[in-house]
């Protein structure tokens, strides 16, 4: 009896279904994958069609009979935002509270990225204050050469400082990504935490970036060239035209291209997905619903830099004044410098992040994975 009691037991083990891996810090990480099942209610046996736009909540009859209705129960909602089809509001009510669930983390991170940018910035206005003053009085003395001779340092300088500024704007978008993706199930996150998730995609994140910023510049580039050469022919009118109507073409075009990209970083962290699959990932996510991501984005990002000058204010003024440049302005205009990334990276990276969940809510069906993340946290936390 014993026996054939066992191998029931050992049979149902055999086929019971492996746990989810757990991530290093012991929480379970959520299902990005751009794989996911298919709705509630639905048959895991027939093929899934992700790009159908998940169907709001039904109301649900009253159970006192009759003709009334009552409203459906409220979206769950474990962390920053619901997981449902998110509005405008709620994706800038959401960036707000990831901000408030990790301050420590969001601002230690902006303010690194921002600490960077303004000491580059100091770096540059000195040595560009210092080269200024050995060009020659005359300006008719001042030729290509002795320019160069006087600039080459600051110029060399400003490249190298942006470049490493830019690299940990990069990185740090990337990290916030991470927090606002776990946020939305109810992790925190720390700063070594972010660290460790954003490291091993480091190289794959910058070169993506990268690739985004060469496809932007050509389609500004390339539909300018034409008016260019016209112009450089000597044919004036036509090179003129040309020129203007390649300038409307450029500016659709790096539009066009910049908001088909613009989910490149959090697909990439958060998918943990390579440079090229993360920009075919942010196309596949913004096509039909371009002129929403537009908007979406403009108006993070409108609002973003909008909070962070009015902060920065302060510090610009001080700058500001008088006609030439001094110690204190050139600390002030770096303080600014630092207080604006301090308040816009967080907001901007978290309103983007937030339009690639509310894209993969509503074509992928992410809402479920979410919740089930969300509710495998909070076993392991009780």
């Amino acid at each position: 009896m014993v026996g054939s009691s066992v191998q029931p037991r050992a049979a149902a083990d055999a086929h019971r279904p492996e746990e989810p891996e757990m991530s290093e810090d012991n929480d379970p990480a959520p299902g990005w994958s751009e794989q996911q099942p298919p709705p509630y209610g639905g048959d895991s046996g027939r093929p899934q069609q992700p790009d159908q736009p998940a169907q709001p909540a039904q109301p649900a009859r009253s159970s006192s009979g009759g003709n009334a209705w009552t409203p459906a129960p409220p979206a769950p909602r474990p962390g920053s935002v619901p997981l449902h089809p998110l509005s405008v509001g709620e994706m800038i009510a959401g960036t707000i509270d990831y901000v408030r669930r990790d301050p420590k983390t969001v601002i230690a991170i902006s303010a690194i990225v921002g600490f960077v940018a303004a000491a580059a910035q100091l770096v540059v206005m000195a040595f560009g204050v210092e080269d200024a003053a050995q060009l020659p009085a005359d300006p008719s003395a001042v030729t290509p050469e002795v320019l160069w001779s006087a600039l080459s340092g600051v110029i060399v300088t400003a490249l190298v400082t942006s470049a490493l500024a830019g690299v940990l704007q990069v990185l740090g978008t990337g990290m916030l990504a991470h927090v606002m993706g776990r946020s939305v199930i109810g992790q925190h996150t720390s700063i070594g935490q972010a660290w460790r998730l954003i490291k091993p995609q480091a190289l794959r994140l910058i070169g993506a970036t990268i690739l985004v910023s060469v496809i932007v510049a050509l389609a500004l580039v390339l539909p300018l060239l034409p008016g260019a050469l016209l112009l450089g022919a000597g044919a004036s009118t036509a090179g003129g035209l040309a020129l203007f109507a390649g300038g409307l073409v450029a500016l659709v075009l790096s539009v066009w291209a910049s908001i088909g990209l613009v989910l490149t970083t959090p697909a990439l962290a958060l998918e943990d997905a390579g440079a090229l699959h993360a920009l075919k990932r942010s196309w596949h996510l913004v096509k039909g619903a371009f002129w929403r991501t537009l908007g979406i984005v403009l108006l993070g990002t409108i609002v973003g830099q909008a909070i962070g000058s009015v902060a920065a204010a302060p510090f610009s003024l001080i700058g500001g004044v008088g006609a030439e440049l001094t110690t204190v302005s050139v600390f002030a205009l770096a303080m600014a410098g630092l207080v604006s990334v301090l308040v816009a990276l967080p907001f901007v990276a978290g309103v983007i992040t937030l339009v690639y969940i509310d894209r993969r809510i509503r074509t992928e069906n992410l809402a479920a994975v979410l919740l089930a993340s969300s509710q495998s946290v909070e076993d392991e936390t009780t």
